[in-house]
């Protein structure tokens, strides 16, 4: 099955590419370090205000992203823009009730968390101007009073390296073709592209095809800090990160892979 992302909204190009690649995320993921990353973020946002133990992952994906926080005992939510990256979400759930569909510029009234966490550079599906500044509001709506806002970003170097090359791997029952789009040269602001052909063993010889068109635009860190501010935010720490999910205190646009955002609600707000 060969899916192309329409154009227009930017959910409807996400939700397309993860509808026709749910049922290989977790392989084409395998070597992502959640176990690894969340105690890390967990760390940041205590250290920068975190106290309960409700969270709300958006842009849940299938749940890897928010087992790490399940294991360590927080009572999780969690939502995501594709119904079959869902049902995966929700067979790690302990109450799979607990996991919804929703955009993430217009989550729904579904109660007041300690803590939201938004990974995966999963903000950088937003393509338009003020998708972000509407997503970061909206996510705010959710948080209680002192609450806090996690999440990453893809960096300038990501997208003129790894969105501008070429890899193939091999996981399980399926291949992967990732084929970058990018320029290597390519200026701040950007909106990027790869495609991903994801090729599964069906048996006899033959092999069933699956392609997504990931479309992320560049966010530059002041851009998203000028966003949470008018959000109503408050920027608590910026770090880099690199592979491995190592982080550091310093944040380089042009060294690191991602940049991870902690951002508060002011207490005072009732």
């Amino acid at each position: 099955m060969v899916t192309t992302p329409p154009a227009g909204d930017c959910a409807a190009v996400a939700l397309s590419t993860y509808e026709a690649l749910a049922p290989a995320y977790d392989e084409q993921t395998a070597k992502y370090r959640h176990d690894r990353w969340l105690p890390a973020l967990e760390r940041l946002a205590v250290e920068h205000g975190l106290a309960g133990r409700r969270v709300l992952d958006v842009a849940c994906g299938t749940g890897k992203s928010f087992m790490p926080l399940l294991e360590r005992g927080y009572d999780v939510s969690a939502c995501d823009v594709s119904p079959s990256m869902l049902v995966l979400a929700r067979s790690r759930l302990p109450d799979p009730g607990r996991a919804f569909v929703a955009d993430m510029r217009a989550l729904p009234p579904v109660g007041k968390f300690d803590l939201v966490t938004c990974l995966d550079d999963a903000v950088n599906y937003l393509l338009e101007p003020g998708d972000l500044e509407a997503a970061l509001a909206s996510m705010r709506s959710v948080l209680r009073p002192g609450g806090v806002l996690v999440f990453d970003t893809n960096t300038l170097f990501t997208y003129r390296t790894i969105f501008a090359s070429d890899s193939v791997s091999e996981r399980g029952q399926h291949l992967f073709c990732w084929r970058g789009e990018s320029d290597p040269h390519v200026g701040i602001g950007a909106v990027h592209a790869a495609t991903v052909e994801v090729f599964t063993r069906v048996g006899g010889g033959r092999w069933e095809r699956t392609t997504g068109r990931h479309l992320q635009r560049h966010h530059p860190r002041a851009v998203v800090e000028r966003a949470l501010a008018r959000a109503g935010l408050l920027v608590r720490t910026v770090r880099g990160q690199s592979p491995g999910a190592r982080l550091s205190r310093e944040a380089d646009e042009k060294r690191h892979t991602k940049l991870v955002f902690v951002a508060q609600r002011p207490k005072e707000e009732r």
